[in-house]
């Protein structure tokens, strides 16, 4: 099992993630941390953390290499069956790691578990993002069911099957996690438990989809619309980029992409809709490719 966490100017708040982690008391865990050329003394802290906790495995960049590709790092990294994310600020729920792991073991057709992600702006919390179980046979079904849902891309500090990341990139555009689970969700089935696992923090970079974007050196109009640049990535994603989706034949391939399209959309510009287009446009899609 294994855990990457990417920091960088964290010292000593880092230490809060770390806790949530050891407190899970399972064996056999490798933690990864991908130290992205801190100027403060983060290195100095976690070098002390590792003289004693042995399963730490830490890399210090030679510069900063960027927050996608210091993600991506510390994934390629992992040696273990399973893997999380955990953001340098966030902090896992006691005990959830023994769970996911078996329930992993027990459904091998499923390529990611989490719990609610429970999400907090300025210590306090927002809101639970829950609903995110997606059984259907049909793997475009599973991919359109999750571009309809999701409005954060926490499902991506869920329990995944390592073997099947590496056929995923992770790209450097604002909606990066969104298309990272709608990869995994085409692999194999998503399991989202009704009870907490992960505590996402608002700040930074991630406090707004216009900061996010931003950070990613997007352009005026993604961080304007941040989800109409999110949705035509999701298009672009399943039509051309992935190779997750190559085997597709063209038609259903391009329903795919287009029905990807419309759950972003309509999932967060749906509401201004007084018929509910949304929905409808869901049921349609569903119809096509269930």
């Amino acid at each position: 099992m294994s855990i990457g966490i990417p920091t960088y100017n964290r010292n000593s708040g880092i230490i809060n993630t770390l806790e949530s982690v050891w407190k899970q008391e399972y064996p056999n865990i490798e933690i990864i941390i991908s130290d992205n050329h801190s100027t403060d003394n983060t290195e100095e802290i976690l070098r002390g953390l590792r003289r004693d906790h042995p399963e730490i495995k830490y890399f210090r960049q030679e510069r900063n290499i960027g927050m996608v590709p210091n993600f991506e790092f510390v994934l390629r990294q992992a040696t273990g069956k399973y893997f999380m994310w955990v953001a340098d600020d966030d902090g896992l729920e006691p005990g959830i790691i023994h769970r996911y792991v078996a329930f992993l073991e027990e459904h091998p057709g499923y390529s990611l578990v989490s719990g609610e992600i429970k999400y907090w702006l300025d210590n306090n919390s927002d809101f639970n993002e829950r609903g995110f179980t997606f059984e259907q046979e049909s793997p475009g079904l599973r991919v359109v069911n999750y571009y309809f849902k999701v409005i954060y891309g926490g499902m991506i500090h869920g329990m995944m099957r390592r073997d099947l990341t590496g056929k995923i990139t992770l790209r450097k555009v604002i909606g990066n996690d969104y298309h990272f689970i709608a990869n995994l969700a085409y692999l194999g089935k998503v399991k989202n438990f009704e009870f907490i696992g992960y505590n996402k923090t608002f700040g930074g970079t991630s406090k707004t989809f216009q900061q996010y974007a931003e950070a990613m050196g997007e352009s005026d109009f993604a961080r304007n619309f941040p989800h109409v640049k999110i949705a035509c990535d999701a298009f672009a994603e399943v039509w051309r980029r992935s190779p997750i989706y190559s085997s597709m034949h063209t038609l259903p391939k391009l329903m795919l992409a287009v029905s990807s399209f419309s759950g972003v959309f309509f999932c967060y510009y749906g509401k201004i809709f007084p018929l509910m287009l949304g929905g409808k446009v869901k049921r349609f899609f569903g119809r096509v490719l269930g």
